[in-house]
């Protein structure tokens, strides 16, 4: 009887070692829906976008583990042309949103890396599962805001 529990225990770790997380796939699929959430928030012009969440954005020489890759979204601008604000002032303004709806989806700031001073933050911020990991830049020079997106190096087949 001993040996019969005993062999269930291990077929049970066994299953369970072998249960992997997300994919990187998976995990790219949020981090492109959760940016285009950013979109509409970003009162810039010259914006630019590098959406690099397809398969064809794989970048396996950046990850240390054989086998994973990871993939990133990008999104740039500069604050339009304001008479009421300055751009320091517009820096602080425009971070918290960016925040807040990146934390509405499940995004936990990490307050050890973060940092804000008078027209300008930095701002980190990571969704656990499935690992993705925002960088929230908003400074009163230019680029004035950058928001980088870019998931954990998970499996992926090259």
């Amino acid at each position: 009887m001993r040996h019969v529990a005993g062999c269930a225990l291990i077929l049970l770790l066994a299953v369970g070692c072998g249960a992997s997380g997300p994919t990187l796939d998976q995990a790219a699929q949020t981090l492109a829906k959760d940016a285009r959430k950013l979109e509409y928030l970003h009162p810039t012009v010259n914006k630019r976008i590098v959406d690099k969440t397809g398969e064809d954005g794989n970048d396996f020489t950046s990850c240390s583990e054989k086998g994973t890759a990871f993939r990133f979204h990008q999104l740039s601008g500069d604050f339009a042309k304001d008479n009421q604000y300055t751009p320091a002032q517009l820096a602080d303004l425009t971070t918290r949103p960016l925040q807040d709806a990146l934390m509405r989806v499940g995004y936990k700031v990490d307050r050890n890396s973060s940092w804000v001073q008078p027209g300008r933050s930095f701002v980190i911020l990571h969704k656990e599962d499935p690992g993705i990991t925002f960088i929230v830049l908003v400074q009163s020079s230019q680029p004035n805001i950058e928001v980088i997106g870019k998931t954990d190096c998970l499996p992926a087949s090259q």
